[in-house]
């Protein structure tokens, strides 16, 4: 997917000043929280594409409304977003800085899939095994699917590995189905 240039350039934008203010981390997760507003509630959408509120209005209002969770610059950036593209805009800044965050850090994005909720320990130890083994810091998320029995399947950038009973389950099936 290409991204458009206004959000590329917002987004390297906000990345070099937030990098040269050390505040990489502050800023990546004011970005995600402003994308999970985003995605879950229609008035902050509806704030966010108006016309009518000013920039300063919104920096304004983002600033007591988030506080903590908030930052700065992040509120700055969002008064440039508006119309129909404002959200299809902040989404593409947040990918790019998310992007651009990992890829400084030596950050590896790793989505599992597992059967059964995970405590909290087995879910440091996966992630630690997986950055040992990689050499990266691991960003791990789990989902749950209970149609897998048992096992864990793993999508490590674009690739995947299935190491769960359903899968060896269906191989078995395969190879009997062979006889």
């Amino acid at each position: 997917m290409k991204h458009k240039s206004p959000a590329k350039d917002l987004a390297k934008a906000l990345f070099q000043v937030s990098d040269k203010n050390n505040v990489l981390k502050e800023v990546g997760d004011a970005l995600k929280t402003l994308d999970h507003l985003v995605s879950t509630n229609s008035y902050f959408r509806v704030f966010l594409q108006s016309k009518k509120i000013t920039g300063d209005q919104k920096v304004k209002i983002l600033n007591e409304l988030l506080g903590k969770d908030g930052h700065p610059l992040v509120n700055e950036l969002v008064s440039y977003l508006n119309g129909s593209t404002a959200i299809s805009d902040l989404n593409s800044i947040c990918s790019l800085f998310n992007t651009m965050y990992k890829e400084t850090r030596n950050i590896l994005s790793v989505k599992g899939i597992v059967a059964e909720k995970m405590s909290e320990a087995e879910i440091e130890s996966l992630r630690s095994s997986l950055s040992e083994m990689l050499g990266k810091e691991t960003d791990l998320s789990i989902d749950i699917d209970p149609s897998l029995i048992g096992g864990i399947k793993l999508r490590i950038d674009n690739t995947f590995l299935d190491a769960s009973i359903q899968n060896q389950l269906q191989s078995l099936r395969s190879k009997l189905l062979q006889i």
